[in-house]
């Protein structure tokens, strides 16, 4: 599983929520901090159900906020997976989250 991958099974806020920064990408889907090129993370492709169909949309994020959410999410994954006590490297879930932590960390300075 890939970074981005990994980053597009973090848990959202609900879509009505957000401004329409935060839905188009400006901003970051959990702070609002307006993002640049440099700070942005993609979250991968969300799909919503509308009556007429289905919608894409593509959350970004700032790098702070996700490296805190894919932590998170490393964190409670590891603790509840039998595969990621024995060897992380065995779980295809358990690599992903590494590898977004270590790509949001990449450039957060």
């Amino acid at each position: 599983m890939s970074a981005v991958q990994a980053f597009a099974l973090l848990p959202l806020p609900e879509l009505h929520t957000l401004s329409q920064d935060q839905v188009r990408g400006t901003t970051c889907v959990w702070d609002g901090v307006g993002l640049s090129p440099e700070i942005a993370v993609d979250l991968g492709e969300r799909k919503l159900r509308r009556v007429d169909g289905r919608v894409s949309w593509f959350p970004r994020a700032c790098r702070r906020c996700a490296l805190e959410r894919a932590m998170h999410a490393l964190v409670e994954h590891s603790q509840s997976c039998e595969q990621c006590v024995d060897d992380q490297n065995v779980c295809a879930l358990g690599a992903g989250l590494v590898r977004a932590v270590r790509e949001a960390r990449r450039s957060n300075v």
